[in-house]
């Protein structure tokens, strides 16, 4: 199909392209202005002069900051020939002059009246003088200085011949009491540590000096101080410059120099001049030295001196600036600067890598106010042009289309006749348009019949309808209506508005969808049967066109196909795939859900039914089965067969267990009671073994409880077939760990996981190490104990190969260990073996052979838990190489002691740790020690004993004769053993002194 543009009315037609030739004239003329380049002119010009006046500003501060303020060398040289007379001739000592005394006071008011000349001279608001003599990087005691710092707050005026425009701040009382100057309201008579400390004006130029071994004169150590700074009881900032006070022979005794208050710096920085509006600032800053090629650079703020845009500006320590191509630089946005250098020090000096520098900054949106104000007069102009365009040729185009609208006019009201004719317009091609329409009627006429022909000879029962958005009339075929179901309006009386709201209302029948997008709606007919129509719409200009198709045949096959797809043929359950669909549409809604439970059944003896009586009769008890579910459970439950002998069946939207459980139960009553007849005329009743897993308290995911539900259902197959039982979460995880610990004791064995600390036995005579006992160790998720090892490998039959396995790798260890030197090489092994497993005769083989150089040593513990099994003790008697050395363990707590005792001839008796703990109290277990004592040394046998924890207890088994000792007082087990414990060495030592 062709596609068509949109239509427009001629006088859009005619407008648009005189629309379009003024805004392409109103671009031309903004494209012009921005290349003209007037807006970056009167920018770069209002710079230009912003620039001009920062740099007539910054020579005179400079001027007045380097020829007046700075030039203290005279007065110095003065301080200086004062001080060395004093010095000659005993009136002041230079080792006291800057302590806290009045040492200082006749130097300072012989310097005073010179001091106050200066102060007048160089129009400044203070002058100071601070005395030390000490390297001030190593100095601690943070003491006053002394000195003397006057203040005039007004320099600018005429100096008094009283000075009474002058206050004395810092001053010895001597000097207050000399001098008729009045004091300031902070007077103190000495400069505090936190003063001198912090203020900046003392430390730099002095301790440069210092430091510099006077290689420069004092004016080249001159420091202008970047900190402003505030004097203690004072509320006024100020900066300074001072030079360090310097005797002919090198000695620097302190600073001279001179204040100036903030006040006084804004007064001398005007930023009026900087713009017109009065939004200009002045800033004093401080940076490294850069070179013009830097971008950006970092300034410290030391002075600000602003009009109302410098609060907005909010500076207070640091600027950084952006270099920008007009020459300045910005910040941010919003302001723009012009930077001057001041050169307040020379190249060669010690601050020469320091620079001062006076920022004009001035708002962007005042220095560049004149582009503002033409840009708006230009917008203006602009404004009004293009409206004066829009309007004319507003007018021009409704001139031009007046006639042809006349004309359209005259269609529409002669639309609905045969032969339309229509008068001329004076515009020969539309007369010739109008012509050509009153030809085509004709044509029309000959074709609008045609839908209704192809609709009667289809295949298949159509029906349609059209609307037009601008017209009430409509038009349905004759069986339209009596697809949708209505049989009570005609199609030739029907409306645009009952029509709309018969297709509105088939959404109450919505059935699905098609493939191909389609809606289908299902239509009751005759309240009996169901009639399944497809509708299509589509939308053509102004117009709606519906077509509807019977699809009943191809929705029922769909139905038949799908039921036979999802439900098992000779149940009608649901199958496997369709029963998880359903479910998991459930576990998506879980409010649905509620208290829920997953019911899995297993048939009773299904195999023997077939193999007995045939498959059909194992199908008939199979049918029975599925029977009993359907009648026996409520209509909601799903219920499916997912094997042939399986079925599931889960319970949704209960409020209580116990509800669920009497569904259950009046179930598994009704399986009971119901019979299948055999072959022969006997009766066999239906029997289910099922387990329940209950949602959500079991879990809410559907494959977990599924796997609940199975292990519920084998549990009762097991213990109580034919019955229903409830998953028990305590018996799932005992069976769980059951298992995990069959896996792992089989990986344990095939990778012989096992691995041994040793335990120094310690001889009671010597204090030194008699045997080394190997202990098994084992590092697993669940075996975690040797003895859950030995536990597990009983119930599996695997004692061989942990005996095997222990026999192997605890000599390996020690011979590895004794050959490194990490062991005592005369030391014996001692061997857990179990009572009742030995080693095959190829495994005693290749182990004689392997541990040929230390077989010798190894000592095999029989321990008692086990009854002694008569073959195995012979066949471990008999290993090659074998001593046949053997010992008890455990005794006092196993099978029969006194027998084993008798049967294995042991050389060492290791007494039981539970006979050995609290013995040095219990008197009992004394006598018993002691008669196992005298029993062994009758017999060369030796007695260890076991399990010895505390300094009582090895004492008491001394005392009592114990041979050998094991424990944790003498030394733990490890992977290499440490030394005995010493304290228990010395005991032993002690013991047989």
């Amino acid at each position: 199909m062709e596609s068509k543009k949109n239509s427009k009315s001629i006088f859009r037609t005619i407008l648009g392209p005189l629309l379009f030739v003024l805004v392409l004239e109103m671009l031309l003329l903004i494209g012009s202005l921005t290349l003209s380049g007037v807006n970056h002119k009167l920018n770069q010009s209002a710079i230009d002069i912003m620039a001009k006046q920062v740099e007539n500003r910054s020579d005179y501060l400079e001027s007045v900051m380097l020829g007046s303020w700075s030039n203290l060398s005279i007065l110095a040289e003065k301080i200086n020939t004062e001080t060395q007379r004093m010095i000659d001739s005993g009136e002041i000592s230079l080792e006291d002059l800057d302590s806290i005394g009045v040492e200082s006071a006749p130097l300072i008011t012989n310097i005073v009246d010179e001091l106050i000349d200066d102060l007048y001279d160089k129009q400044v608001t203070g002058i100071f003088v601070v005395f030390n003599t000490k390297d001030l990087d190593e100095e601690r005691d943070n003491k006053p200085k002394t000195g003397v710092y006057i203040r005039d707050l007004d320099p600018l005026s005429a100096p008094s011949y009283r000075r009474s425009d002058l206050l004395l701040v810092r001053a010895p009382i001597d000097v207050v009491r000399n001098i008729d100057i009045s004091t300031s309201s902070n007077w103190e008579p000495l400069f505090p540590s936190n003063e001198w400390q912090n203020s900046g004006f003392l430390y730099k130029p002095f301790q440069t000096a210092y430091n510099d071994a006077n290689k420069l004169t004092a004016t080249e150590y001159g420091y202008w101080n970047q900190h402003v700074y505030r004097l203690n009881g004072d509320d006024r900032n100020a900066i300074s410059y001072s030079i360090p006070l310097i005797l002919e022979d090198g000695t620097v005794y302190g600073v001279l120099g001179i204040e100036l208050l903030e006040d006084y710096i804004e007064l001398l920085l005007p930023y009026e001049e900087l713009n017109d509006e009065i939004q200009g600032s002045y800033v004093l800053a401080v940076s490294e030295k850069f070179d013009d090629s830097i971008s950006k650079i970092d300034t410290k703020v030391v002075l600000k001196s602003g009009g109302p845009s410098l609060a907005d500006l909010n500076i207070d320590k640091d600027i950084t600036l952006n270099k920008d191509y007009r020459g300045g630089y910005t910040l941010g946005d919003d302001y723009y600067s012009v930077v001057n250098e001041l050169n307040l020090y020379s190249n060669n000096g010690p601050y020469s890598n320091s620079t001062w520098k006076l920022l004009g900054i001035v708002p962007t949106s005042n220095l560049f106010s004149a582009w503002s104000e033409v840009k708006g007069i230009l917008s203006i102009a602009i404004f009004i042009t293009f409206v004066m365009g829009v309007l004319s040729s507003f007018l021009v185009s409704k001139r031009l289309s007046k006639p042809v609208i006349e004309l359209s006019s005259e269609i529409k009201a002669k639309k609905d006749s045969k032969m339309p004719e229509f008068s001329d317009t004076g515009i020969r091609e539309i007369d010739q348009f109008s012509k050509a329409i009153t030809e085509l009627s004709k044509d029309v006429i000959n074709t609008s019949t045609k839908f209704l022909k192809i609709m009667d000879m289809a295949s298949v029962e159509l029906g349609g309808y059209e609307i037009w958005d601008n017209s009430e009339n409509v038009y349905v075929t004759d069986n339209f209506l009596e697809l949708i179901g209505v049989d009570y309006i005609s199609a030739e009386t029907i409306t645009k508005t009952r029509l709309l709201e018969l297709v509105k209302g088939l959404e109450e029948n919505y059935y699905g969808k098609s493939g191909n997008g389609n809606r289908i709606y299902q239509i009751e007919v005759d309240g009996e049967k169901t009639r399944y129509i497809r509708m299509e719409t589509a939308r053509e200009n102004n117009r709606q066109v519906g077509l509807v198709e019977d699809v009943t045949v191809n929705i029922m096959e769909k139905i038949r196909i799908e039921h036979e797809r999802d439900h098992d043929l000779l149940t009608d359950l649901y199958s496997r795939r369709a029963f998880y669909r359903e479910v998991e549409k459930l576990f998506s809604k879980p409010e649905k859900l509620k208290c829920g439970a997953f019911l899995m059944m297993d048939l009773d003896n299904l195999k023997k039914v077939n193999d007995t009586f045939g498959h059909n009769l194992g199908d008939q008890y199979i049918y029975q089965a599925a029977r009993c579910f359907i009648n026996n459970t409520p209509p909601n439950t799903l219920r499916a067969r997912v094997s042939g002998d399986e079925f599931y069946l889960f319970f949704y939207g209960y409020d209580s267990k116990d509800e669920i459980r009497k569904i259950i139960s009046n179930l598994s009553k009704e399986i009971k009671k119901t019979v299948l007849v055999l072959p022969s005329g006997k009766e066999m009743n239906l029997s289910l073994s099922g387990g329940v897993g209950w949602y959500p308290d079991d879990s809410k995911n559907l494959n977990t409880l599924i796997k609940y539900a199975d292990f519920a259902m084998y549990r009762m197959k097991q213990s109580n077939k034919g019955s229903m039982g409830e998953f028990d979460l305590g018996v799932y995880n005992d069976e769980m760990f059951r298992i995990y610990s069959r896996k792992e004791l089989h990986e344990l064995i095939e990778n012989e996981l096992l691995f041994y600390h040793f335990q120094p036995i310690v001889d009671a005579y010597t204090g030194g190490v008699y045997a080394y006992e190997a202990l098994m160790r084992v590092n697993m998720n669940t075996l975690k104990t040797p003895p859950s090892v030995i536990v597990m490998a009983k119930e599996e039959g695997r004692l061989h190969d942990i005996e095997r396995i222990t026999m192997f790798k605890a000599t390996e260890t020690f011979k590895n260990l004794t050959e490194s030197g990490e062991l005592n090489k005369e030391a014996y092994l001692f061997v857990n073996s179990l009572a009742s497993q030995y080693m095959t005769d190829e495994e005693s083989e290749l182990y004689s052979e392997k541990f040929k150089s230390v077989i010798d040593k190894v000592v095999i513990e029989i321990t008692e838990e086990e009854h002694l099994d008569d073959n195995a003790l012979e066949r471990k008697r008999n290993i090659k190489g074998f001593k046949g050395t053997f010992a008890l363990d455990d005794y006092g707590t196993g099978y029969n002691s006194e027998v084993n005792l008798l049967k294995i001839n042991p050389k060492y008796i290791k007494v039981d740790v539970s006979i050995i703990r609290d013995i040095d109290t219990d008197e009992d277990k004394q006598q018993i020690f002691e008669n196992m004592v005298s029993y062994a040394h009758h017999r060369d046998m030796l007695v260890l004993a076991e399990g010895v924890e505390t300094e009582n207890e090895l004492k008491k088994v001394l005392e009592l004769g114990a041979d050998l000792l094991q424990g944790y007082f003498l030394a733990r087990p490890s992977a290499v053993p440490d030394t005995i414990n010493e304290v228990a060495v010395d005991i032993i030592k002690n013991h047989k002194i």
